[in-house]
């Protein structure tokens, strides 16, 4: 056995998924070394998850990705639901498409783009930013130290197991599903419900996008327990969802061509469809979450952490919201600017959202739902909710994600500016927070954003951004501090005693409470009822 060892690493992620790629990305603007290691040959060939929220688009905005997703992605009037008895039924009913660009609530609304057109953007980002995304290694072993994580793992087209290699990194995170071989290792235990639906998912394709023209959407729903289709490109290439009955042997169906082909026959409604079998795969419909997303020196994102009902659309977005906040977390610490305890902040913070929307997509798989794009705008951290009930609406309370209001000129968003570090926002110029951030002994670099809100105009209302009322009370000497995913952190009003270390006005009172504040951030769990 060969045995190629490497130098230690800052972070391992084990899975090249839509969340390690941008996980990967994230680290790299902390200015980490960062390795990705995955089994499969190459990117996905199967769509699987195809969703992407509001959230998750500023999120891409943020690494500058907005405009290659959407390049990657279906047409925005295509997002919606179609019901019918079959794909051809002419008394379909069609919902209506999700609000796309005139949304208040955020600069970059939600797209459909498969997962297999959507890796591929994401690993040329993350490779062009530095990782080292490395395909066809299987992960093997894990073993924790006091400095660091060993790590082995061998090509997949070795299963025996030669030319074995070594890697060492300070943090091993798993990317790698809801099998997660990294989530075992450490022994983290899950807590749900399993086996809730099965389902065989087959990519074919077939020419039905003229008799789908004009009623194209994302997700076909076929009643008479029939499952549905999934758009990939409303023209050609298309996924089916076949619910599989308990006592159904999924394996010889899978494998019976002939079956399948006669199952999206009748789900079209087309009894000579000729069609292409392209790939299939069996999934399970599990509601279920990881006891800790931390052990140590490993940690846990997207479906290793949290696998959610698909009801929605949100599994994969919950995961990159855990790679936002995790990558800021690790870059302080492995910078040495926070301890570690601040990595069992992530675990408080994190699991509570990823629990709030399984109970969401849950609910989703007993009704017919609708797209809400909007529902992770509302993600919020202690002192805050996890989700905030209802309909989005902005706020600027602690925990919770600083709203969007357009600029003055209307090319950039309140969220945009400083965007992956500390910031402090302001409503317009302030020469005293300037010189406050400039002269305090801050544990780490600090941007600062003063607001030029754009005037709303007669009938176009809430074009400036629905956050503008909300931002705009920020009076003379008043600002927020926002962590660097996009959370407010704290309040600093322009006058008057904050709580903190001073409330002598000034340059040195506002430098004192900055440091305070992001001395908190930097620290260990807050109590959501602190």
């Amino acid at each position: 056995m060969t045995t190629v060892a490497d130098a230690q690493i800052d972070v391992l992620i084990v899975g090249a998924g839509p969340v390690g790629l941008t996980l990967a990305s994230l680290l790299s603007r902390e200015r980490l070394s960062v390795r990705v290691l995955e089994a499969h040959p190459g990117t996905s060939m199967h769509p699987k998850a195809r969703g992407i929220s509001a959230r998750s688009m500023e999120t891409f905005r943020s690494l500058g990705l907005e405009e290659a997703v959407r390049a990657a992605s279906l047409p925005g009037e295509h997002v919606r639901f179609f019901r019918g008895a079959n794909l051809l039924d002419p008394n379909a009913e069609l919902g209506p498409p999700l609000s796309g660009a005139d949304t208040p609530h955020t600069p970059a609304p939600g797209a459909l783009c498969s997962q297999d057109r959507l890796e591929p953007v994401l690993l040329a980002a993350a490779t062009a930013a530095g990782a080292d995304v490395r395909f066809g290694q299987r992960v093997t072993s894990l073993s924790p130290g006091p400095s660091g994580v060993a790590v082995r793992a061998h090509p997949r087209s070795s299963p025996t197991a030669q030319d074995e290699q070594s890697h060492h990194a300070a943090y091993v995170v798993g990317c790698d599903g809801a099998r997660s071989l990294v989530r075992a290792a450490v022994g983290i235990g899950l807590t749900g419900e399993t086996g809730l639906a099965r389902f065989l998912s087959v990519r074919f394709s077939a020419p039905l996008g003229e008799a789908m023209r004009g009623r194209e959407a994302t997700s076909y729903f076929i009643a008479g327990g029939k499952g549905g289709f999934l758009a990939v490109d409303n023209d050609t290439e298309w996924v089916y969802q076949y619910p599989v009955g308990a006592g159904v042997d999924v394996g010889a169906l899978r494998a019976d061509g002939g079956a399948i082909t006669e199952l999206i026959r009748d789900a079209v409604g087309d009894p000579e469809l000729h069609l292409e079998i392209r790939d299939t795969m069996v999934w399970q419909m599990d509601a279920r979450i990881a006891d800790t997303y931390r052990a140590g020196r490993v940690l846990l994102a997207g479906d290793a952490a949290h696998q959610t009902p698909p009801t929605g659309g949100h599994g994969m977005n919950v995961g990159i919201g855990d790679a936002e906040t995790l990558a800021w977390q690790l870059g302080a610490v492995v910078r040495g600017e926070a301890s570690t305890a601040l990595l069992d902040r992530y675990t408080v913070e994190r699991r509570p959202v990823g629990a709030a929307v399984i109970e969401v997509s849950l609910g989703n798989s007993t009704r017919a739902y609708g797209i809400d794009d909007e529902l992770l705008l509302g993600t919020g951290y202690p002192p805050s909710s996890p989700l905030a009930p209802g309909v989005y609406s902005a706020s600027a309370e602690l925990g919770r994600r600083l709203p969007h209001a357009w600029l003055e000129g209307r090319d950039a968003s309140s969220l945009d500016g400083a965007a992956g570090q500390f910031r402090v926002v302001t409503g317009g110029a302030d020469a005293e927070w300037i010189a406050a951030i400039a002269a305090a002994p801050l544990a780490l670099p600090v941007g600062y954003v003063a607001l030029e809100l754009a005037a709303g105009s007669e009938g176009a209302g809430e074009l400036a951004g629905a956050g503008a009322a909300v931002l705009s009370q920020l009076g003379a000497g008043d600002a927020l501090l926002v962590r660097p995913d996009g959370h407010v952190a704290a309040h600093f009003p322009g006058a008057g005693d904050v709580g903190r270390a001073s409330n002598v006005p000034g340059v040195a009172a506002k430098g004192a409470w900055l440091v305070a504040a992001l001395s908190e951030c930097l620290a260990g769990p807050v109590s959501r009822d602190a």
